[in-house]
């Protein structure tokens, strides 16, 4: 389970944390290449949460932005 609560959208809203989005990201991504595998875009997420908690101050609330810059790193 994910220590990560809440996150800061790029509006500023606050809303809670759903690491199923990142997910979504990542295999919708794989999609538009031509990908299909769902199980190695879960299992990338999953990396993509572990580092982000590794990250994240205690109290601190992520950014959107400060994810994508993980997945982008994860993706690389």
């Amino acid at each position: 389970m994910s220590t990560i609560k809440s996150v800061v959208k790029r509006n500023g809203a606050i809303v809670a944390f759903n690491p199923d989005r990142i997910t979504n990201a990542i295999y919708r991504a794989a999609v538009e290449m031509g990908g299909r595998d769902r199980a190695t875009a879960e299992r990338l997420s999953q990396q993509v949460v572990q580092i982000l908690q590794a990250q994240t101050p205690p109290e601190h609330l992520p950014t959107v932005e400060e994810i994508q810059d993980i997945v982008e790193k994860v993706l690389i």
